[in-house]
């Protein structure tokens, strides 16, 4: 199977948004569903859900609790040629206009990096961006270094502002 160009995900950015989380790229299933983190097994979703204290069944709750913790969506890579998922099949990065879309969203005043591909682009591409960063580990399954208390933690913290 050829790799074939894909581009990712609009972002996702509630009024009033303070917080833009970052990934690399998303997954064929994000692509497929068409919204972040939509395999079943990441962790973004639980870590989200204990963070509001309820069960988030539906896109539509999701996105509720995403505008509750006042959180937008995004991925620093706008479009590249793969095959799967993996952050590692990734071919010829496209940068998101990620200084374009700050410009756009002023509200924002932290943005978390979702993992270690996320973090490598934004520091090679967006070094010049003026808003405070915090990179953390991934939430992919194929993260298995960290447990999921481990990660609730960190991402906890990240998203109190």
């Amino acid at each position: 199977m050829a790799d074939v160009f894909e581009y990712g995900l609009p972002p996702f950015i509630p009024e009033g948004a303070q917080i833009l989380l970052l990934g690399s790229m998303p997954s064929v299933k994000s692509l497929e569903k068409g919204f972040f983190y939509a395999h079943p097994r990441n962790r973004l979703w639980p870590i989200v859900s204990c963070k509001v204290g309820r069960e988030l069944h539906t896109l539509e709750d999701k996105k509720a609790a995403a505008a509750e913790l006042k959180l937008g969506l995004y991925d620093v890579i706008q479009g590249c040629r793969r095959q799967g998922s993996l952050d590692s099949s990734i071919k010829d990065p496209v940068p998101a206009d990620i200084p374009g879309l700050l410009s756009r969203y002023t509200s924002i005043k932290r943005i978390i990096l979702n993992g270690g591909l996320a973090k490598t682009f934004f520091y090679r591409h967006f070094a010049a961006v003026k808003t405070e960063v915090i990179a953390l580990p991934s939430t992919s399954p194929a993260n298995a270094q960290y447990k999921f208390d481990q990660l609730y933690e960190l991402y906890a913290r990240a998203l109190d502002v």
